[in-house]
């Protein structure tokens, strides 16, 4: 049986690895004329690190980043407005590595330089999977009413030499944001999030906006700034699906990730949600399942869950990006007056997931190499 997966992101490599250990030919085709990861750190909560046990690479994944337990909210002067601490470790690293890691030994034939136009003319896939982002062309084929929807924010980020004693996010006045946690390595992957619009000055003078906004921030914000060069910044809108997309499309066609759910990143799970719909693809098509009542399996089971965390993210953004001096005041009281651990359970809940839960009709499942 061939698959046909169109983009060569974590979400599609990490499909096309879990195809091919079920026994499928699959072939990836990626639009870009290399095969290459941009972009600055990522968190894989514990449901992500399951998924990537599942593929046989979570111990490769742990070893490239580093491993942080808990974080938090805080004011922007340093005082901890709320404590959240996993049962189970999240990894944090830089996107490229896990990229690489996804690539090494993927079981399928990678085609890149092949941008995909016409998804109809992909006629001799038994299965095709849309992994190509926000922007799907096979998201836009099928399912037209989904918008890019712009929520209202921008972001910043970077990956720096720099050591710091965990990680967290700061909530500062009129909705600035700043995020930061080591990413192994002697590496730190920070982010700003702030009302938009989008800048259209030069690198540098936005890191200069930067520091002059955060100036008088607890550390490390200053200290990462500092560390930080003109050429490291990366800045770019926070977009998002809405309403999230259907995850199958006739007798063959299935979305995964972004195509189908790009959402805003207050919680740090976008790829996670990528990586959960690929193991879930993957244990419900071993070799010789019948595709069509397998993908509408995969929907019932997928869309629910991606559709909950879109929402809950966006929840999470509108709280903590409170731009008016007194909402903005009243967001912070709301966070310093939730128990931790009604936060932590509530983290507890996005993270538990695991592919010991896709629900197979007829069969149990016991995933290679999955853990709880």
């Amino acid at each position: 049986m061939h698959a046909i997966v169109i983009g060569g992101g974590i979400g599609g490599l990490a499909t096309a690895r879990g195809l091919g250990r079920q026994g499928w030919d699959v072939t990836v085709l990626e639009r870009q004329p290399d095969l290459g990861q941009i972009g600055a750190g990522i968190s894989l909560w514990p449901n992500a690190m399951r998924a990537l046990h599942h593929l046989g690479i979570g111990a490769a994944v742990e070893r490239a980043g580093a491993r942080v337990r808990g974080g938090g909210l805080r004011a922007w002067h340093g005082r901890w407005l709320s404590r959240v601490e996993l049962a189970a470790p999240a990894v944090m690293l830089h996107r490229a590595d896990l990229h690489e890691i996804l690539l090494d030994g993927l079981p399928a034939t990678v085609r890149t330089g092949h941008p995909v136009t016409d998804v109809g003319a992909l006629g001799d896939a038994d299965l095709v999977v849309g992994a190509d982002g926000i922007g799907s062309v096979v998201r836009a084929a099928y399912a037209p009413h989904v918008r890019v929807t712009d929520s209202g924010q921008v972001a910043w980020r970077a990956m720096v030499r720099a050591e710091v004693d965990g990680g967290g996010e700061t909530m500062g006045p009129r909705g600035w944001r700043f995020g930061y946690a080591p990413t192994g390595r002697g590496t730190v992957y920070w982010y700003v999030a702030a009302p938009g619009p989008l800048r259209t000055g030069t690198r540098a003078e936005q890191l200069a906006e930067l520091r002059a906004v955060l100036a008088g921030w607890h550390d490390p914000v200053g200290r990462l700034l500092a560390a930080t060069a003109p050429e490291q910044l990366l800045h770019h809108p926070l977009r998002e699906l809405r309403p999230v997309a259907p995850m199958r499309f006739g007798e063959r066609v299935a979305l995964v990730g972004d195509a189908a759910h790009a959402m805003t990143p207050n919680l740090g799970q976008g790829a996670c949600q990528a990586l959960e719909d690929a193991v879930t693809l993957a244990v419900l098509l071993p070799k010789g399942a019948a595709v069509s009542s397998a993908l509408q399996v995969y929907d019932q089971q997928r869309r629910p869950r991606t559709a909950a965390v879109s929402r809950r993210s966006r929840q999470v953004g509108r709280v903590a990006g409170a731009k008016g001096r007194l909402t903005g005041a009243l967001a912070r009281a709301l966070v310093r007056l939730t128990p931790d651990r009604m936060a932590a359970s509530a983290a507890q809940r996005v993270a538990a997931w695991s592919p010991q839960d896709v629900k197979v009709p007829g069969r149990a499942i016991t995933p290679a190499g999955g853990r709880r």
